[in-house]
């Protein structure tokens, strides 16, 4: 057998151009593409471990050809077989079989593997219990089981149960050895997962063969075993070669062997260390030695060159047989052997002391290492936030510099996704490598909406699916937009009828009626009847369009919500707008197509359940490229940078359980039972992305990022920097901290540019002429409290819409209240307790519908009305006269000799047989204390005694108010009297009459501001205008400013 063809390209040369020129120059295979030239190209097959990678190397394929004409060769990647649960790329021609044609996608196969997870879970007797001696579980059947209860819990259980499945395929492992690990080494329930596994390796396997179809990771290793045949019985179609790929699975280490042992093949490896010493190198070879738990607590299999030691052995060569291909510069090859030296097995850390002290050139002197890292700077952020925008800065500098190439390269997709957001201020759009979830594209969210307006069809969900861009129903924009306006400010924001959106008639006869009260929103009180009929039409359509979803009472199949799915989105978006041409539109249509066909007539689920499960499968799906790609910056994971060079390089995320990632077992198998089968250990992980690491810090210059604190938990910093900064010493470390410290001051610097003040609180100095000349008494009390909240509503006429699916509060509740006591004091015999209940059940009504409200709040207000009879009956004994709800208008003089009109409307007056009146005024919320009373701040009763006085109330006749007071409704009481002082009454009218005087005068003169919160302490909340008035941003500083400027109007 010919001696295998092994190459090594360093990280500090770029792999892609150098693999270029050399299979150009004749390195790679003898002979190869001699006197063919270029054209002798097509020949050859190259893998490559992505297909950003493939892309890439047929472009440095045509750069090295100088111009000249040539065909390239089959580029094919290996990316996804390495990568395990991505997609798997199977091999074309001759090598890819029968089975491999046949292969289930992988929306069937899960979807498969949840109907059977589900009909596990649903065949349990109860609660699992135990296990007897037999390995037979118990049951509580008074307890539900707690396994695959929902359809979405099934899918997510069988993503698991793929992954395993292929674990065992691609790492060549027997299922059958499972039943040789002996349970009570592990545990007495192991005999539980065994009977569970039976799903993957049982009756997947039967549904398989019933079926004539191969399962995806099984068709990828028969694809690889046929190329191995292939190769090894000399018909290989022309020279074939392997660059990049580390052999982290079996399968491809095998494949990668035949390659280099092929006559006319050649591996090129990604940064074959040859400066780790040989007994660090034996130790990692204790891969082969020392079972996969021992092999995992020793930490060998996180070391960077751990998966490559594993391929040389799989090979049998040593690493002196591997011969390197490529130039790096003096600073980048101390580099390199400087992070060598950093990341050597913990084991054989005591040789850093003699490292740096060995008199010779591959020594780590002081002087050595800051060479090294001279080109690294280290940002060390507070938070994530201020981390993305740092390297956002340091990626948008890197464009100053001309033809110059940057990449942010982490597996973090959060990460990606914030300097991406980041870089948008600077109008660059770069999308990660990773691209967006599918259930977050434009489609899925129409989609995601439709459902969970159709399981609900509540005002909330329905305006968020009205609001989606995608939606016209069948309209035109403008019509269909005009439509939804009137809907929402008509019927979505008002009090909702306990029947809900279900009954439009009720619905709208209810919000009409509510636009028409004395406190409608002014927007609501404009709407025409047309519009009120568009926006009726527009609700009934919705309904109508995702009836078919609605339609599917209790459980259905699966297929048939997919098609009411389909035809509900169709009706949403009509033609002009289908959501097909959305983004992720045809990957929408794509998976649903698949998933129809996957879709077992036995699994069957309800509306609730299937919501649940459309949005796990779109989450584990990936939405196509939403734009192009940026000329020269990108944003990259792990696997999609491989091999790809840059001028620049950003490493991301350097904290432990990012980069690198938590070592985590699966869900049915811990560390001893994985080695027990032979799988490979989970620190196999963190030796590849420790060998990412070190590849990109190949790169020219790089940037290595963490933060302190992500998601507003300390974070510990990554490893690989810990290792660096023990070798370094705090003077190198320090210096390429200072270096990354820079860009931390550009992203402080953004946002808080020196010399910034916080503006100082509104002033607004409005002229005479729009100043309010009429208020009524309880606003009164707002313009002593809070005048900009007088100057937002009257001068600039801004009023607060209500929520959606506003429920009723303390004022509707009120209003009904009020309006239920004028009613009975309007009776013949306002003394009879069954008419009063009798009068507010039917003003109580809507809201008496609701169970809740009836439950909870009716009972106290039939407490409250009879408290509220036995007050008023002993108010009535003397036969005094009684006003309700009685408007009054009292106009009066201001110094500049304009005219203000005072309004008021008094709950209840009454005219005492001994002269003199009493003012009552009900209150449902809590009444003011009387130190507000006292010092003005609550003058509503004050000042309509003053007007009635004046006889400013119709059909009352001036009168002097001798006693005043509140009247609680409801509350724990059920209602109490909370009297005015009658002694200090008269003294504080004339008191609060002179101030409201002196108060209105103030605001006639156009040089007094309306000031936002002068009162905060008896404001209470915060206020309906406090954003416009940008309280939360001068409050801080007390409203100072050195600029005393005023806004005018």
């Amino acid at each position: 057998m010919a001696d295998p063809n092994l190459f090594s390209i360093p990280a500090g040369a770029p792999f892609l151009p150098t693999l270029a020129r050399a299979l150009f120059d004749g390195a790679l295979i003898e002979g190869f593409p001699g006197a063919g030239g270029p054209l002798a190209l097509a020949d050859a097959t190259i893998y490559v471990p992505t297909q950003r990678a493939a892309s890439a190397l047929a472009r440095e394929l045509v750069a090295a050809s100088g111009g000249a004409a040539l065909i390239l060769p089959r580029i094919a990647p290996l990316g996804a077989i390495e990568a395990m649960r991505e997609e798997l790329a199977l091999f074309d021609g001759d090598a890819l079989s029968d089975a491999a044609a046949s292969s289930v996608s992988e929306i069937a196969r899960r979807m498969t593997l949840s109907r059977l997870v589900r009909a596990w879970g649903v065949a349990l007797r109860g609660a699992i219990r135990g296990v007897d001696a037999d390995g037979q579980m118990s049951f509580d059947p008074s307890e539900p089981p707690l396994v695959a209860t929902s359809p979405a819990q099934a899918f997510a259980l069988s993503g698991d149960l793929a992954g395993l499945i292929d674990d065992f395929l691609i790492e060549d492992v027997s299922p059958e050895r499972l039943q040789g690990l002996v349970a009570d080494r592990f545990d007495p329930y192991w005999g539980i997962t065994l009977d569970f596994l039976k799903i993957a390796f049982a009756l997947w396997p039967q549904w398989l063969a019933e079926r004539g179809l191969t399962d995806r990771a099984r068709a990828a290793a028969l694809a690889i075993d046929g190329e191995i045949r292939v190769m090894s019985e000399g018909k290989t179609r022309g020279p074939t070669i392997v660059a990049g790929s580390t052999g982290a699975n079996r399968a491809t280490a095998r494949l990668i062997a035949a390659i280099a042992r092929a006559p006319r093949g050649a591996a090129v490896l990604p940064d074959l260390d040859y400066d780790l010493d040989d007994d660090a190198w034996a130790m990692l070879g204790q891969d082969e030695e020392l079972g996969g738990a021992e092999q995992s607590a020793s930490g060998i299999a996180g070391h960077p060159q751990a998966i490559l030691r594993r391929l040389l052995a799989t090979i049998g060569v040593p690493r002196e047989a591997v011969k390197p291909l490529g130039l790096v510069d003096p600073a980048r090859r101390v580099r390199a052997r400087f992070v060598s030296e950093a990341l050597r097995p913990a084991e054989s850390t005591d040789a850093w002391g003699r490292r740096r002290a060995a008199p010779s050139e591959d020594s780590l002197s002081d002087e050595a290492i800051a060479v090294g890292l001279a080109d690294v700077a280290i940002i060390i952020a507070a938070n994530e936030r201020e981390e993305a925008l740092a390297l956002a800065t340091a990626m948008r500098e890197a464009l100053e510099t001309p033809d110059k190439t940057a990449a942010l390269i982490t597996p973090d997709a959060a990460i990606a996704h914030r300097v991406a957001a980041e870089l948008t201020r600077w109008g660059i759009e770069i999308e990660a490598s990773a691209g967006r979830r599918l259930g977050d594209a434009e489609a899925c969210v129409l989609a995601r909406l439709a459902l969970a307006t159709a399981s609900d069809f509540a005002p909330a969900s329905l305006a968020a699916l009205l609001a989606n861009p995608l939606t016209l129903l069948g309209r035109e924009r403008f019509a269909y937009e005009s439509a939804a306006r009137a809907l929402e400010l008509g019927a979505l924001r008002a009090v909702t009828p306990t029947a809900g959106l279900d009954d439009p008639a009720a619905l709208f006869a209810a919000a009409r009626a509510s636009a028409s009260g004395q406190h409608a929103h002014p927007a609501r009180r404009r709407l025409s009847d047309a519009q009120w009929l568009s926006g009726e039409a527009l609700l009934a359509d919705a309904a109508r369009a995702l009836l078919p979803l609605r339609a599917l009472q209790g459980e259905a199949p699966l297929a048939d919500f997919i098609a009411a799915h389909r035809s509900a989105l169709s009706a949403l978006s009509a033609e002009r707008a289908d959501w097909r041409d959305a983004s992720g539109g045809e990957a929408l249509e794509a998976l649903f197509d698949a998933w129809s066909d996957g879709a077992d007539p036995e699994f069957r689920l309800s509306l609730a359940d299937y919501g649940a499960l459309f949005d796990a499968v779109v989450a584990a799906e990936r939405a196509p490229p939403g734009r192009a790609a940026h000329p020269r910056l990108q944003i990259l994971g792990l696997l999609e940078a491989r091999l790809l060079s840059f001028d620049l390089a950003l490493l991301a995320g350097l904290d432990e359980t990012i980069w690198p990632p938590t070592a985590t077992t699966d869900a049915f198998l811990n560390r001893k039972m994985r080695a027990d089968l032979g799988l490979s250990p989970p620190e196999r992980r963190i030796g590849q992305t420790a060998h990412d690491f070190v590849a990109a810090l190949g790169a020219p210059r790089v940037i290595l990022s963490r933060a302190k604190k992500r998601g507003g938990a300390p974070t510990v910093a990554s490893r690989f920097l810990q290792r660096m900064a023990a070798v370094a010493g705090e003077e190198a470390i320090g210096a390429a901290e200072s270096r990354g410290a820079r860009y931390l001051a550009f992203a402080r610097g953004l946002d808080q540019p020196p010399g910034y003040r916080p503006s100082p609180a509104p002033q607004p100095r409005p002229v005479a002429a729009l100043r309010p000349r009429r208020l009524s008494v309880t606003r009164v009390e707002t313009l002593r409290r809070d005048p900009y909240a007088i100057y937002a509503e009257t001068i600039l006429r801004l009023v607060p819409l209500a929520p959606i699916a506003a429920t009723a509060g303390a004022r509707e509740i009120g209003e009904v209240w009020h309006a239920a006591l004028q009613a009975f004091g309007e009776q013949a015999q306002p003394n009879d307790a069954a008419r009063l209940v009798e009068i507010a059940e039917a003003h109580f009504a809507p809201l008496l519908a609701d169970p809740s409200f009836r439950a909870l709040n009716w009972p106290r207000i039939l407490d409250g009305l009879a408290v509220f009879l036995e007050f008023d009956t002993k108010r009535r004994a003397d036969g005094r006269r009684v006003l309700i709800e009685r408007g009054g208008k009292f106009p009066f003089p201001l110094a500049d000799g304009s005219s203000f009109e005072l309004t008021a409307r008094a709950d209840r007056i009454e005219f005492l047989a001994g002269g003199g009146a009493a003012l009552i005024d009900y209150k449902t919320g809590a009444p003011p204390s009387k130190r507000e009373v006292e010092i003005g701040l609550a003058p509503q009763l004050t000042l309509t005694a003053k007007m009635l006085a004046e006889g400013a109330f119709a059909g009352a006749p001036a009168a002097t108010v001798v006693e005043a007071l509140y009247f609680k409704l409801g509350g724990a009481k059920g209602g109490e009297a909370k009297p005015l002082n009658p002694d200090a009454l008269p003294t504080m009218v004339a008191e609060h009459f002179a101030g409201l005087i002196e108060l209105l005068d103030q605001f006639a003169d156009p040089g007094t501001p309306y000031l936002s919160r002068v009162m905060p302490k008896f404001i209470g909340r915060a206020g309906d205008y406090d954003h416009l008035a940008r309280v939360k941003e001068w409050s801080a500083t007390g409203g100072q400013s050195e600029d005393d400027g005023a806004e005018e109007v």
